[in-house]
């Protein structure tokens, strides 16, 4: 297991103990309220990763509470009072995400997992019948989700996600698409927020979206996305910028670039950047989406006057998708001929070693309401600005160096794999 001393992986011992400390503290402090009739509730999750060394690679746990105490135990209970199994990068997919109690937010985390890895990826059986239990138990949930990192096994994730081969897209066209990355629902409600945020003298773009409201929080830290990020930029790649286009009828006014400023030619053989934009509404070539140009990236440098553009390819796509390009691509700002505005996010990633556009504001409630994967991206989890009076900060330099090799390794499994 790669962890911070903070953190822990999904169902692992380390988690099982945190889990069970909660637990004991939570029925302590509720004596009374949850009555004597016992109480069970037994996961269990297939496919998981195997450095996690899972009999079978199944994960699973129990909880049980006779009246008076609370257990915790790895083995599976068919029997319990609620039961839930599925697939385990689904299932941790949910268990990062942090405000269960929220009105509507419960069903949002299961809209959302469904419209990732399908309907009956995770499956729940039975239920609590004692108010004070499932409260708990939404503690629980909330209180590991701040706590629970991703897996880091690059290919096995990917191959969990249906990603493998987009990656290897990535890899020989300096771009991909994930269709349909979030529910049409969340696209709307982005889309929505987006529109809030923008004021009437930034009616064009703004930046800093991160901090106007919690779609943008959640959006940014999507686990599909989140793969292509880290199989391209490495494990803890840190946010650029997070910026929002409205964009109306008429000629593109953004053109052939790339996302390299200031970075000298050639450009070197890893990528440096990466940006994921979200068609919050379907994307075809009279919207006005994003071009690009295949393979561009090989060029290792910037376009010249005149060059690229018979080679471009438009990137249509269906509401809540996102294309992700990375490697110096060669892209610009089509034109847009229907009516209305096309608005996007842009979320721009640079490799951890590499300064930010947007200076980073560390807001500690943000980060409470959110799994570690927000706080590795705004840099929390690095040793870069973390020197103290005792020096430097060599835990989470030996935990990103072993992160980075172990990404490595799984990236080169999935290069080599079969097509």
């Amino acid at each position: 297991m790669i962890t911070l001393p903070h953190h822990v992986e999904f169902l692992s011992d380390a988690w099982l103990a945190e889990a069970r400390s909660f637990l004991e503290r939570e029925v302590a402090r509720r004596a009374g309220q949850l009555g004597d009739k016992p109480i069970s509730i037994s996961e269990r999750f297939a496919h998981a990763p195997p450095h996690l060394n899972f009999p079978s690679d199944v994960a699973s746990w129990t909880m049980s509470y006779d009246g008076k105490g609370v257990t915790v135990a790895r083995e599976f209970n068919e029997n319990a009072d609620l039961v839930v199994d599925g697939d385990y990068q689904a299932a941790l997919t949910m268990a990062q995400f942090v405000g269960v109690l929220a009105p509507g937010a419960q069903g949002a985390m299961f809209r959302e997992a469904e419209t990732m890895f399908g309907k009956d990826a995770v499956r729940v059986k039975g239920a609590l019948e004692s108010e004070a239990a499932r409260e708990m138990l939404s503690l629980l949930h909330d209180h590991m989700g701040r706590r629970t990192v991703e897996n880091p096994d690059l290919a096995h994730r990917a191959e969990r996600q249906g990603l493998t081969a987009r990656i290897r897209e990535m890899e020989e066209q300096g771009y991909t698409v994930i269709e349909r990355a979030i529910s049409p629902q969340f696209a709307d409600e982005v889309r929505a927020a987006t529109l809030r945020a923008l004021l009437p003298h930034q009616s064009f773009s703004m930046n800093w979206m991160l901090y106007h409201g919690r779609e943008f929080e959640q959006l940014i830290q999507n686990p599909l996305l989140m793969t292509l990020v880290d199989a391209s930029l490495g494990r803890g790649a840190v946010i650029a910028s997070f910026s929002s286009i409205r964009k109306g009828p008429g000629p593109g006014v953004i053109p052939i670039h790339t996302d390299y400023a200031h970075v000298p030619e050639p450009y070197p053989e890893f990528a440096m950047t990466g940006v994921g934009v979200w068609a919050l509404e379907d994307w075809r070539t009279e919207s006005g989406p994003t071009w690009i140009v295949p393979g561009s990236h090989k060029m290792h440098r910037a376009p010249r006057p005149g060059e690229g553009h018979n080679a471009a390819v438009p990137i249509e796509m269906p509401k809540g998708s996102v294309v992700y390009f990375t490697h110096g691509v060669w892209h610009w700002q089509g034109d847009r001929t229907e009516p209305g505005d096309r608005v996007t996010l842009h979320a721009h990633f640079n490799r951890g070693i590499l300064r930010s556009l947007e200076p980073k504001k560390t807001d500690v409630q943000m980060l409470h309401r959110n799994a570690p994967r927000l706080g590795e991206m705004l840099g929390e989890d690095d040793w870069f600005d973390k020197m103290s009076a005792a020096g430097r900060d060599y835990v989470r330099f030996g935990y990103m160096n072993k992160l980075h090799a172990f990404t490595e390794k799984q990236k080169r499994l999935i290069l080599e794999g079969a097509p």
